[in-house]
């Protein structure tokens, strides 16, 4: 008995052992699950890469954008700085004209009225002068220039309101104020007081109106710079 239970359990072992190549086979057959959703693991597993390596070059791309932005805007500040100052300091001449010097004058007699405009309307044509006014009317431009550039859709509509009202200045100015400049700095000097008279009529109140009208059209330019300044802050 004990030798058939031996062999038995002989032949048992060996049969098992014999089923271990199959089962090692079989199990290379079986189909793994796990298999099939490796390209979907693959994919999923390179997709945030690829969204990493987008996002990465989207900021370069920003970093890259942040110094001429900065430049846009320190630029846009400059100059309508620069278009408040100098349209400022023309709306401070022509209204010092219609606040103080027109009005004393009015009082002179007529002689002392126009030798006086003489000297102050010459006076005025100066370098500085010129700069003043022609650096107001390139600040008022490149202010436009750059609101456009920044895309500052208030900006460009405030500054192109300054900007008429300070063309409407200078055009007063070189074709009505200069002219009678010119007319009252060349005409001969009167012998009698009716021509000092007449001299005067001819140059006082149309250049006093005029005056009062670019002093106008100026502080209403520079008080449109400033809004279109402050509305880019607040």
């Amino acid at each position: 008995m004990n030798g058939l239970f031996t062999g038995f359990r002989a032949v048992l072992v060996i049969f098992c052992l014999s089923l271990l190549p199959s089962t090692a086979f079989a199990s290379d057959n079986v189909p793994h699950p796990e298999m099939n959703d490796l390209p979907l693991q693959q994919f999923n597993f390179s997709q945030p890469a690829a969204l990493k390596s987008t996002e990465l070059s989207e900021g370069l791309m920003a970093e890259q954008n942040e110094p001429i932005e900065d430049n846009k805007s320190l630029l846009f500040t400059v100059l309508a700085g620069l278009a408040v100052l100098t349209t400022g300091m023309m709306a401070g001449i022509v209204f010092a004209y219609a606040n103080s010097v027109m009005p004393g004058l009015r009082k002179a007699e007529d002689r002392t009225f126009v030798l006086a405009s003489r000297h102050l309307t010459s006076s005025v044509a100066n370098p500085l002068f010129l700069i003043i006014s022609n650096g107001a009317l390139l600040a008022q431009i490149g202010f436009i220039v750059v609101a456009v550039l920044m895309q500052q859709s208030s900006q460009i509509v405030l500054g192109s309101i300054a900007l008429i009202f300070y063309i409407a200045t200078l055009l007063i100015t070189f074709l009505g104020n200069l002219p009678l400049n010119k007319a009252i700095i060349s005409a001969e000097l009167p012998a009698s007081d009716a021509k000092w008279n007449e001299l005067r009529v001819r140059f006082e109140s149309r250049w006093t109106l005029l005056n009062n009208l670019r002093t106008i059209t100026c502080i209403l330019s520079v008080s449109t710079l400033i809004v279109a300044l402050l509305s880019t802050y607040y």
